[in-house]
């Protein structure tokens, strides 16, 4: 008997961890998107090593090199909860799925000399997304992870760095800029 209610309080543990959004399938299937608003921009650059992204000090080979675009989000509506148990838990399976409510387009240019142009040139056009669409040309903000693998449609010279202005526009006129330099670059 003993054993019977300590199967049937570990199962409904269990099963209530995964299910108390109610979007959620305890199944397999995760929930529908979040609408969020963008609060922040930033860059992290690969390659990860020692739980830490290479930072602009650090010397990496450009085979290595990859650059993330991050947008921190603020959840607009929670979904209420449905369980008596304190807090609020998710399946760890799901990856974020955000609906940003709030932004208009993203734009980045060069603050110092990369390839062959110039600080100062807006390099949205030559920026691309994991799946492919130009950096100029992202409007669709739907469907997100808040993260975007990018590529510069560029050629850096030999230990140079990627120097970049990151502005994140909203709505409501207001900008989001974030600056960053790449590690240095090896390219032979």
């Amino acid at each position: 008997m003993t054993a019977a209610i300590l199967s049937a309080y570990l199962s409904m543990l269990v099963f209530v961890a995964c299910v108390d959004d109610p979007q959620i399938n305890p199944f397999g299937e995760c929930g529908g998107p979040s609408n969020v608003n963008a609060t922040d921009v930033s860059l992290v650059y690969e390659p990860y090593k020692n739980n830490q992204f290479a930072v602009e000090t650090d010397t990496v080979k450009l085979e290595e090199f990859n650059v993330y675009l991050k947008i921190a989000s603020e959840t607009i509506a929670h979904a209420p909860s449905t369980g008596s148990f304190p807090g609020v838990a998710y399946a760890l399976s799901c990856a974020p799925n955000l609906n940003f409510q709030n932004i208009t387009g993203i734009s980045m240019t060069l603050l110092a000399p990369y390839g062959d142009k110039e600080a100062g040139t807006d390099i949205s056009s030559l920026v691309k997304t994991h799946d492919d669409i130009k950096l100029s040309d992202l409007r669709d903000f739907t469907g997100s992870t808040g993260q975007y693998r990018l590529s510069v449609d560029l050629q850096p010279e030999n230990k140079s760095q990627l120097k970049t202005k990151t502005v994140l526009k909203l709505k409501n006129g207001s900008e989001k800029i974030f600056e960053s330099s790449s590690p240095v670059l090896l390219t032979n």
